[in-house]
């Protein structure tokens, strides 16, 4: 069955739902193999589109290794300059390759939580991708309160008051 392409886009074509997905210890990229019905070709291409879109966000958020400082001549430690060491070890290829192989159903707060300093390229953008929520029933609950405090009587409510009143409602013990 064809779609129009001025439709609304399908549920969860969103990268941030794949790459959520992905870096939930508990689908990994298991998700593809059971649940995608397609053949194992597609299989394979949305699996490494998948992880571009990971690597991709990995090099944009990975800390920059500043260059050694330059020490003035003639000093007592004139010979030794700062250094960083870098792990050679450490690229977002080779710890996305990591994490697909430790990943085995455990619970994302606490792997993410073990797993941060090993993990450091694929950390920031985890902890980005899995804040995101899952329902809007938040969302809703701040309209209905805004709903119940903006009545006919209030129709002359500031914008500003009205954010402040919802606020108030929504944050109170």
């Amino acid at each position: 069955m064809d779609f129009p392409e001025e439709e609304e886009p399908f549920p969860f074509s969103d990268p941030v739902y794949l790459k959520a997905a992905a870096l939930d210890p508990a689908f990994s990229l298991l998700w593809i193999d059971h649940h995608v019905q397609a053949s194992n070709e597609t299989k394979a291409a949305v699996t490494q589109q998948v992880k571009e879109m990971i690597l991709h966000d990995a090099e944009k958020w990975a800390p920059q290794v500043d260059e050694p400082e330059t020490q003035e001549e003639g000093g007592l430690f004139a010979a030794y300059s700062k250094r960083q060491r870098k792990d050679v070890g450490s690229t977002p290829a080779l710890q996305l390759s990591h994490y697909l192989h430790i990943a085995e159903g455990q619970n994302a707060l606490l792997f993410w939580a073990m797993n941060m300093n090993t993990l450091s390229a694929l950390y920031p953008i985890a902890s980005r991708v899995l804040a995101v929520p899952a329902t809007s029933a938040p969302v809703e609950r701040v309209f209905s309160h805004g709903g119940i405090i903006l009545r006919p009587h209030r129709a002359q409510t500031t914008d500003r008051l009205l954010a402040n009143l919802v606020f108030c409602k929504c944050n109170a013990a």
